[in-house]
């Protein structure tokens, strides 16, 4: 193998990456895909040499992938196969040790286009290493993907997170698998001497979390204001069952206070709402129409301006409110067509204003904030 020679160069897309970056925390995943792929190539040592019970002393020794380089389109990274021993640091053209890792790359290639396809009972892979799939591809996010054979027209071999999630749960009823998650939660219940926690969100209920030492402070505060309301929001790592539901919190990387007035927390609370929330009347609003709107909220409300009062309303949509001693504005959305009503009266003057704005429209988000600005400044 030659300095030139590409053992792997798999294509990552998704929004991060369209400006040809690669995020440092992705090169966990590779780490992980390294130690998957120098297990496989021994196992596939000793099924060619049966009379083996083990492999050679030295077999994998210094063996690892390397990061090449990076290309665009996307983002496509270029790893080679290294090792410490071998004559500079890679394997020649003819060493015996390449053909297994080169097996072993086809089994995970194999895998991963199986799952892709929803096609996993034709393509066999070790029940004992599924478990490194809780690793690669940890880190994508909803939109995200990394093609392992870009080149293929056919069969792509595509791990996102729910060919990933198919891979892991196919080890039996029993698997789990983690998966990176940003929720909003309670502290409820602290038991300092155990240094354990509980949090809550009326979706969930998670019990006997590890207090991080780094996030001590936090977690105490937020036990302290639990009556006030008073919510976080949490993101790391989580251990899911087989029906999606958070069983476990395995790693906290960051937990920020919210604002009283979080809007993503309101939304979360106007989810759980049941058909005739309102004295028998008001219809359910719809989960992942919130989730959509959240994101467009988060992405284009200045985070300078003071945040609005979240209601739902009766017929199935929501509505924001800021007010002051002068001021009333309104934004009435309608979570079906994209489209809100913006209302503003002027308490000492009577005068009215009165518009409709595209959600989707990021010139009639400037003009909103620009608006709320001017107006409540």
């Amino acid at each position: 193998m030659s300095n030139n020679t590409v053992f792997f160069k798999p294509r990552l897309t998704g929004k991060r990456f369209e400006d040809h970056a690669m995020p440092v925390e992705l090169l966990s995943d590779f780490a992980a895909l390294e130690e998957l792929l120098i297990e496989l190539a021994k196992q596939k040592y000793l099924e060619a040499n049966p009379d083996r019970k083990r492999i050679p002393k030295g077999f994998t020794d210094g063996i690892s992938l390397k990061l090449s380089g990076i290309e665009q389109g996307s983002v496509l990274p270029s790893f080679v196969l290294a090792s410490a021993i071998a004559t500079g640091g890679l394997f020649s053209g003819n060493d015996s040790a390449l053909t297994y890792f080169e097996q072993a790359k086809q089994q995970f290639i194999e895998v991963v286009a199986a799952s892709h396809n929803d096609n996993l009972s034709n393509a066999f892979f070790p029940t004992n290493y599924l478990s490194y799939f809780n690793r690669i591809g940890k880190n994508l996010m909803d939109d995200e993907a990394i093609d392992f054979n870009p080149s293929e027209t056919t069969c792509k071999a595509i791990l996102n997170k729910s060919s990933r999630r198919r891979i892991i749960l196919s080890a039996g009823q029993n698997a789990n698998y983690s998966d990176k998650i940003k929720i909003n939660v309670q502290v409820s219940e602290l038991d300092k001497s155990k240094q354990t926690f509980t949090i809550e969100n009326g979706l969930i209920r998670i019990t006997g979390i590890t207090v991080p030492l780094e996030h001590k402070v936090t977690i105490y505060n937020l036990f302290t204001e639990y009556e006030k309301g008073c919510y976080a929001e949490i993101q790391g790592t989580a251990l899911f069952n087989h029906s999606e539901k958070i069983i476990n919190i395995e790693n906290i990387e960051h937990m920020d206070v919210l604002d009283p007035m979080d809007v993503s927390v309101r939304l979360d609370q106007i989810a759980l709402l049941e058909e005739g929330w309102y004295y028998g009347e008001g219809i359910k609003v719809d989960a992942e129409s919130l989730k959509a709107f959240n994101i467009i909220f988060n992405a284009n409300f200045e985070k300078e301006l003071p945040l609005p009062a979240t209601f739902p309303s009766i017929d199935g949509n929501i509505q924001m409110e800021w007010n002051s001693n002068v001021h009333d504005i309104s934004l009435k959305i309608n979570l079906a067509d994209q489209t809100a009503e913006l209302h503003h009266l002027n308490l000492v003057t009577d005068e009215e204003f009165e518009k409709t704005v595209n959600i989707l429209s990021s010139e009639d988000w400037i003009f909103l904030n620009d608006f709320i600005k001017n107006t409540m400044s």
